[in-house]
């Protein structure tokens, strides 16, 4: 067999804004990276870390390198990039993790200090932070209401979180893309703190797992930042990722709450970010996947990460949440991402910054036997459906193609209202940007949301209010059917059924 020196791979930003993305590709060898102009570019070899190696199940144990480098992308669009054997390779001790927006300071014993916002003279000191574990609610322990800790039910035995370890390593690694601090608890939690070259923010990379229980206990682990903002009971969490709620701890806006399960009482759905702020500072976690969390002290975060646990809570499964797999139990890895921002401009931060990570660039890979010069004559190494940059707060939700000409389009207008001077308010622009690549719209209907009837078809329930008083909600006005210019509301979702000649 001839060795393949050449490697091709295609990253595609789904996205209608273009995006920066850091590719990390997972290697045994040495390579130097092109982009799709041919010229070569920044990559680096960072050491896979041994908490990731260790990981049960893993496919090739000889992938322990992993290249990093920073790729452009356009909106709607892919971009090649080509890998050749050789690559430098750069190792740094230091715990200062620093570049042009940001500083992360972190101690000889893997203690996360500080984050500074070098831009806004912003300083978020961290008291603590890292990985924490509750025991969850046994069985046989006689009490009025015998409710256990289990796949439905969050119920800590003690509303103390124990750390998972008293001490932790730190190795740091700087490289020209990337500067990171890999950081051991245990033999089964380690995070690693990265800080990407020109990136506003810091990404918490986390692994957790196999949970031991040989000591008989279940265990609902977390990963807390405890910082010395003064949040004054409140924190902020989404609603499927849109609108943002805000949470008072022990505190319920409809009913006189009687506080029985301190921890527990005070978790709330995360599915994309949450947050707690004083009057001059906003701390921001973003998240990759949906948790439980919550602000259980002021100043706090605790985000829930991974359960083992040894009793069923008699809500149906049978079963304790105890699963396992290569005969070990399971093992968690996920990502956070941590913005440090003034709350008024807070926003315009979280909110693409949330979008990037929900739709992250896909990767595909392909093997070649010719030179990058053959390949880029042959192939395009870059394309883009759009021709004109859309409104920064508008987010392309749907476009299915229904017939040889006919689309579904659904558009949304994905800030809050008042949570950003300029990017909350309305928003106009023209559809046929979208389909600029495609062909030109001779036909616009607006749908419902369910897009299965017309807007303009639709009847409203009439309700009638305790004093007799009829209220029916407003319906914007479907846009004309030769009209292709749009105007989105905060927060709104608009659907469309587009033609094109």
């Amino acid at each position: 067999l001839v060795p393949l020196n050449y490697k091709t791979l295609t990253l595609w930003n789904p996205t209608i804004h273009p995006a920066v993305h850091y590719a990390r590709v997972p290697v045994s060898i040495d390579y130097t990276v092109r982009d799709p102009t041919g010229q070569m570019i920044a990559a680096e070899l960072i050491p896979v870390s041994e908490a990731i190696q260790r990981i049960p199940g893993r496919a090739n144990v000889a992938q322990n390198q992993t290249i990093v480098f920073k790729a452009s992308l356009p909106a709607l669009g892919d971009e090649k990039q080509n890998v050749k054997s050789k690559i430098k390779i750069t190792k740094n001790e230091a715990c200062l993790l620093q570049n042009q927006h940001l500083r992360v300071e972190i101690d000889d014993q893997g203690n996360l200090v500080r984050i500074v916002n070098l831009n806004r003279s912003i300083t978020v000191p961290f008291t603590s932070q890292g990985f924490y574990w509750y025991e969850g609610f046994p069985d046989g322990v006689v009490e009025p209401d015998h409710q256990t800790s289990g796949a439905y039910v969050f119920r800590p035995y003690n509303q103390t979180a124990q750390p998972v370890s008293m001490s932790r390593t730190v190795t740091c690694i700087k490289t020209q893309t990337v500067q990171t601090a890999v950081i051991i608890f245990n033999n089964w939690t380690s995070q690693e703190i990265s800080l990407y070259d020109d990136a506003e923010v810091v990404e918490i990379e986390w692994t957790v797992g196999p949970i031991p229980i040989n000591d008989n206990i279940g265990k609902e682990v977390i990963i807390r930042y405890d910082t010395d903002i003064q949040s004054e009971a409140k924190y902020y969490t989404d609603a499927n990722g849109r609108e943002v709620l805000q949470r008072i701890r022990d505190y319920r806006p409809t009913w006189n709450y009687t506080v029985n399960e301190p921890v527990s009482g005070n978790y709330y759905p995360i599915n994309s970010r949450i947050w707690i702020k004083d009057q001059t500072r906003q701390l921001t976690v973003l998240t990759d996947r949906s948790h439980g969390g919550g602000s259980i002290h002021d100043g706090s975060i605790e985000i829930m990460v991974h359960r083992r646990l040894l009793y069923n809570d008699g809500f149906g499964v049978g079963e304790a949440l105890n699963e396992s797999a290569f005969g070990q139990g399971l093992v968690v890895h996920g990502r956070h991402v941590l913005a440090v921002e003034q709350p008024a401009s807070s926003a315009l931060l979280h909110r693409v910054l949330a979008q990037q990570l929900y739709m992250h660039p896909l990767a595909t890979y392909s093997l070649i036997q010719q030179t990058y010069a053959n390949y880029s004559a042959a192939y395009r190494l870059t394309w883009s459906a759009l021709t004109d940059t859309l409104p920064l707060n508008v987010h392309l939700l749907t476009l299915d193609q229904l017939g040889p000409k006919n689309y579904l389009i659904r558009v949304e207008h994905y800030f809050e209202l008042n949570e950003d001077d300029t990017y909350s308010q309305t928003v106009t622009f023209d559809l046929q940007s979208i389909f600029q690549s495609i062909g030109t719209i001779n036909n616009v209907t607006e749908l419902t949301l369910a897009a299965n009837f017309p807007l303009s078809e639709l009847q409203r329930l009439n309700w009638t209010t305790n004093d007799e008083q009829s209220q029916q909600m407003k319906i914007h006005n479907n846009i004309p059917s030769q009209t292709t210019t749009v105007t989105l509301n905060p927060m709104q979702i608009r659907t469309f059924n587009v033609t094109i000649v």
